[in-house]
């Protein structure tokens, strides 16, 4: 009986196949066993494409990267999963431009649904790197993820170079005059490290109005300590702030703001005086009447007299006229009488214009 039974196993034993056959027989196993298979999704298909508008900018004594949510994803198509942000940032010695960036590491993980890092205000991100050290240069890239964290298109590579800022300007003063203003400030000789600056490249200047955002009103650096703003309104408030501005590899670093300085430019032109005034004697009392005044921005008309024997004219018109013409009913009959008249434009500070020559005659 163990006879049989190991002459049974011997018959179940496969037969030798050499091994190159193996290799072939078994892959058309696994073809005629699995069937048609459907052709695999792209996982481009559902990953974020880059963030847009993406964005290194500097705020006083820190680096300010920004940028907006993707709108499609890799493959060009509507975006529908965003979960977050990864930023990461690289950095090397000198601030000289290099072709080549440093290895990247992790500066910021913003996941949308609690972002402990960064600021989110709709589809902005915002976030300011503030461990900066000088004589740096910096670089910046973001990528999107997905719910499961999957990283879609990076941004693109922007850098950014970093040192000592310049110290900030002082004595700013802002003098208003009409649709104008005029500011003036100490020069800068300093870093912020007490060392001499040396690539001093100007000054940037800053407006804004009420509680409005300052805006950049000189696009380069200007050189001169003094600036005449002339892009302003009259009897509109507006404050000032001045940023010196040094030339670090190839990029400006501005100073932190200056001391405030505010100004509320005004309309200091009078009308012209006005022309052709008459006085004629009437029933009714004496008339005037002059030539319309050419000022664009008229208010109206005052009307002065002066009596027998005074020596100074009185203001006969408390409200402004919006003719040119006048009936005083006051004069009495039988005496003479000498007028002038002024133009008054409707700035807050009522410019008046000189007197019109007189014009006088008797009721």
């Amino acid at each position: 009986m163990p006879h049989a039974k190991t002459q049974r196993r011997k018959d179940l034993r496969w037969p030798k196949v050499p091994a190159y056959a193996l290799i072939i027989i078994v892959p058309l196993i696994l073809v005629a066993g699995c069937g048609k298979k459907a052709t695999p999704i792209s996982p481009d298909a559902v990953l974020p494409g880059p963030p847009r508008e993406f964005r290194v900018s500097q705020e006083g004594e820190s680096l300010v990267v920004s940028w907006l949510f993707p709108k499609e994803d890799r493959l060009g198509r509507p975006l529908t999963q965003l979960q977050g942000f990864r930023l990461q940032r690289g950095e090397v010695r000198g601030v000289a431009p290099q072709p080549i960036g440093p290895e990247f590491t992790l500066l910021a993980d913003i996941d949308l649904a609690y972002p402990r890092e960064g600021q989110v205000k709709g589809e902005a991100v915002v976030y300011q790197d503030q461990a900066l050290v000088p004589g740096r240069r910096y670089w910046y890239r973001v990528a999107a993820y997905d719910q499961e964290r999957y990283l879609g298109g990076w941004s693109p590579v922007l850098t950014r170079a970093w040192d000592y800022l310049p110290r900030p300007p002082r004595d700013l003063k802002a003098l208003a005059g009409d649709k104008a203003v005029a500011l003036a400030w100490s020069p800068v000789t300093h870093l912020q490290d007490g060392s001499p600056i040396r690539d001093l490249a100007g000054y940037v200047i800053y407006r804004r109005s009420g509680d409005g955002a300052w805006l950049k009103v000189t696009p380069q650096p200007v050189g001169p300590t003094t600036f005449q703003d002339v892009a302003v309104l009259n009897d509109v408030e507006y404050d000032y702030q001045v940023h010196a501005a040094r030339q670090v590899g190839g990029d400006l670093l501005e100073s932190v703001a200056s001391p405030m300085a505010t100004a509320l430019p005004e309309d200091r032109t009078p009308p012209p005086p006005l022309l052709n005034l008459v006085a004629v004697a009437t029933s009714e009392g004496i008339g005037l009447h002059w030539d319309p005044s050419p000022a664009t921005d008229l208010a109206g008309y005052r009307v002065y007299r002066r009596g027998p024997g005074e020596a100074t004219f009185e203001k006969l018109t408390p409200q402004l006229l919006t003719r040119p013409y006048f009936v005083d009913t006051r004069a009495a009959r039988g005496k003479a009488y000498t007028y002038y008249v002024t133009a008054v434009d409707n700035s807050r500070r009522a410019n008046e214009s000189l007197p019109s020559e007189e014009a006088g005659t008797s009721f």
